[in-house]
C-alpha cells in the first residue's frame, strides 16, 4: 500500500478516536490507550496476506458503580504482504506481470471489557465486542518510471530512470465484523499501566478476513 492511503487510514482513525472520547468523559474512570505489535494471519486469510504489522489506540471507560466491566473502544490498523500464492493467483487472471502485494485492515471497535486483579498492580482481562472494518489489498508490478536521479557524492542531479511500484489491480471492501481478546496489565509507576494484549479479529464477507493481533501498549 502506498504512504498516502496509510497515512489518510491513520489520520481517519484518530479523528475517530477523538469523536469519539467526548462520551467517556460522562461519567467514571476512562484512560487513553496507544499499542503497537505483530498483526498474524489465521485461516483462509493466510493463504493471501502475510503476517504484518500492526498500530493502534483509544481509550477504555469504566462507570463508577461497575467494579469489573467497562467498555473499550479502539481504532487500529494492520499492514501485511501479499503472499506468493495471493501474487500467482492475480497473474493468472491478468496480461500485466506482477511481482508483488500488500493488504491493509483498518477497524474502529467497540468492547465490553471485564478485568479482574491478579494483585495490587496486576490485572488480567477479557474482551468482547463488535465494529467497523476496513480492508484493502493491491496487486502491483515493478516498473521504470521519469524521475531525477542525484549523486550523492558529487551531488549533482540528472533525469534517469527510477524503479517504483505500479497498481495493477486493487479491491477495496467495507463490512462490521467482531473481536475476541485476553491480555493482562501492570502498573509502571510514573511511567503509566503497560499491557500485553491477544486480539482476535473478524470482517464478516464473503471471505472473512481473520487476522490476530499480538500487540504491547500503555495506558494514561
Amino acid at each position: 500500500m502506498t504512504a498516502l492511503k496509510r497515512i489518510s487510514a491513520l489520520t481517519l482513525l484518530a479523528a475517530a478516536s477523538m469523536l469519539l472520547a467526548p462520551a467517556a468523559r460522562a461519567s467514571g474512570d476512562w484512560v487513553w490507550h496507544v499499542n503497537t505489535g505483530y498483526a498474524d494471519t489465521i485461516g483462509e486469510t493466510s493463504d493471501y496476506l502475510k503476517g504484518g504489522w500492526t498500530i493502534g489506540g483509544g481509550f477504555a471507560f469504566q462507570p463508577e458503580d461497575w467494579e469489573h466491566l467497562g467498555l473499550q473502544i479502539d481504532f487500529g490498523y494492520a499492514d501485511m504482504s501479499a503472499t506468493n500464492n495471493l501474487i500467482q493467483l492475480g497473474q493468472q487472471h491478468s496480461p500485466v506481470r506482477i511481482d508483488d502485494g500488500d493488504g491493509s485492515m483498518a477497524f474502529l471497535t467497540a468492547a465490553v471489557k471485564y478485568a479482574v486483579p491478579f494483585g495490587e498492580a496486576v490485572r488480567g482481562y477479557g474482551l468482547l465486542g463488535i465494529g467497523g472494518y476496513h480492508r484493502y489489498v493491491e496487486l502491483s508490478q515493478t516498473a521504470l518510471f521519469g524521475g531525477t536521479i542525484c549523486d550523492p557524492w558529487w551531488g549533482y542531479c540528472y533525469p534517469g530512470l527510477v524503479t517504483g511500484q505500479a497498481i495493477v489491480a486493487s479491491t477495496s471492501t467495507i463490512k462490521f465484523g467482531y473481536n475476541a481478546g485476553v491480555g493482562f496489565e501492570w502498573q509502571s509507576y510514573g511511567a503509566g499501566t503497560w499491557f500485553l494484549e491477544v486480539r482476535y479479529h473478524r470482517m464478516q464477507s464473503s471471505h472473512p478476513t481473520e487476522i490476530l493481533p499480538i500487540q504491547i501498549g500503555v495506558r494514561f
